[in-house]
């Protein structure tokens, strides 16, 4: 398995709002880089969710945890699952962001690695003709930040934003 690169700033979410709203627009930010069309679907995959940052964690009370956001990738029609995840890599290199592709997933897959500590990843789904997967990861933060109550945080469909003139 390839070294996880190592956040040269890392933000840690003084809250789990602050977590939302930093996954959401890493969302927009991509959405609206990639093709006239293209939207993020997260009304059937989990969207967002809570997970621990530590499986052995003891306590006493909760024990850190991250937010993340699952979507599909919908495209036009005339754009290919495989050229989205390549298309998304190289726009998110283009942020400035380390990128590397995973040997352990279906490939092409994209992880991509912010300097504030936000993961982005993209893969291609199996069979490769279905929407790739795009999730964005926060950094660990404080369990006893954690609100279990993300059904509202869900973001649905994420279109693009109108263009500004």
């Amino acid at each position: 398995m390839e070294p996880t690169p190592t956040a040269k700033n890392p933000k840690i979410p003084g809250s789990q709002q602050e977590a939302i709203d930093t996954v959401l627009k890493y969302l927009q930010r991509t959405v609206d880089a990639l093709p006239k069309g293209t939207a993020l679907d997260s009304t059937d995959a989990q969207g967002g969710s809570n997970l621990s940052c530590d499986d052995d964690f003891a306590g006493p009370g909760p024990g850190p945890t991250e937010y993340d956001v699952t979507t599909h990738v919908t495209a036009p029609a005339n754009v290919s699952p495989t050229e989205i995840v390549a298309n998304i890599g190289d726009v998110w290199r283009s942020w400035g962001l380390q990128v590397i592709e995973r040997s352990e997933f279906d490939k092409p897959n994209w992880f991509a690695y912010a300097d504030d500590g936000y993961r982005l990843q993209i893969e291609i789904a199996h069979p490769a003709n279905y929407s790739p997967t795009l999730t964005v990861v926060s950094p660990c933060f404080p369990g006893d930040l954690r609100d279990d109550d993300l059904a509202r945080h869900n973001p649905g469909v994420i279109t693009q934003s109108a263009p500004t003139n």
